[in-house]
């Protein structure tokens, strides 16, 4: 893709924010960054970071920041958003990107999104969806199918769409993919790593009443849709090795456990 854009909706004080900037440096000069935060710490964001562009936040909360991003950095082939506590992972991000590029008809491509502590070390993979196909059937269940870190988004796709929906606090993300699913946008995925999310104290995704609530209004839309055990059968053997893996590192749990960091 010629013109890529990544979004970072930042307060500045995230100790790992070097480290998601130069994982999106790491995409070459085709890459444009954008960080959206307070007034209060533009001017010390430019000073660090003169390689990406700094834009003051509207108020709104995230995805009003996101959309705000999205409009000053103008023309965009291909858009993803990073927090500013993750990182984007080079090869799996190349393949996705080819992925888009070579095919005009497909609208998102995501992949594997690996999970680590604030130190860096592996705690395990989040499971999403190797088939496509089965994306509304599994929306249909509740599941959410694919992970945010490292999800690439056509732009005309995203402008289509108006965007995210900026009254969502913590859902927005699957907001505007069951909105891209509805529309018949088609996914791709990709069995590669495009990125690492990062487990720590104080994460907006462990207000667990808020985000339950914010999932099943994203999620209303699909809730006469057709739900084939089938494709939930296939969800959980392909993800077999990452339930594996958790076992191995956690023990039984959930993932909404190891979010909580019980």
């Amino acid at each position: 893709m010629k013109r890529l854009l990544v979004i970072t909706p930042t307060l500045g004080q995230s100790p790992w924010l070097d480290a998601t900037v130069t994982s999106v440096a790491g995409l070459g000069p085709a890459c444009r960054h954008v960080l959206v935060c307070p007034a209060a710490v533009q001017a010390d964001l430019e000073k660090r970071f003169p390689q990406a562009l700094v834009v003051v936040e509207p108020g709104g909360g995230m995805y009003a920041a996101l959309n705000a991003g999205i409009a000053a950095a103008g023309d965009s082939d291909a858009i993803t958003y990073l927090n500013d506590d993750d990182v984007l992972c080079a090869a799996g991000t190349a393949e996705a990107l080819r992925r888009l590029e070579q095919n005009p008809e497909t609208g998102v491509v995501y992949g594997r999104v690996s999970l680590v502590d604030a130190r860096g070390a592996g705690q395990g993979w989040l499971p999403v969806a190797h088939r496509t196909g089965d994306l509304a059937a599994l929306l249909a269940r509740g599941i959410v199918p694919l992970a945010q870190p490292g999800t690439w988004m056509r732009a005309s796709l995203l402008a289509a769409l108006r965007g995210f929906d900026a009254s969502y606090r913590l859902a927005g993300d699957l907001d505007f993919f069951s909105r891209a699913l509805a529309r018949g946008a088609r996914f791709e995925f990709v069995p590669a790593e495009v990125a690492r999310f990062r487990l720590h104290p104080g994460q907006l995704s462990k207000d667990e009443a808020a985000a339950d609530a914010e999932k099943c209004r994203a999620l209303v839309r699909w809730t006469d849709a057709p739900s084939s055990p089938l494709a939930v059968l296939r969800f959980r053997r392909d993800n077999l090795p990452v339930y594996l893996d958790r076992v191995r590192r956690h023990g039984f749990v959930s993932m909404r456990r190891i979010y909580r960091g019980d």
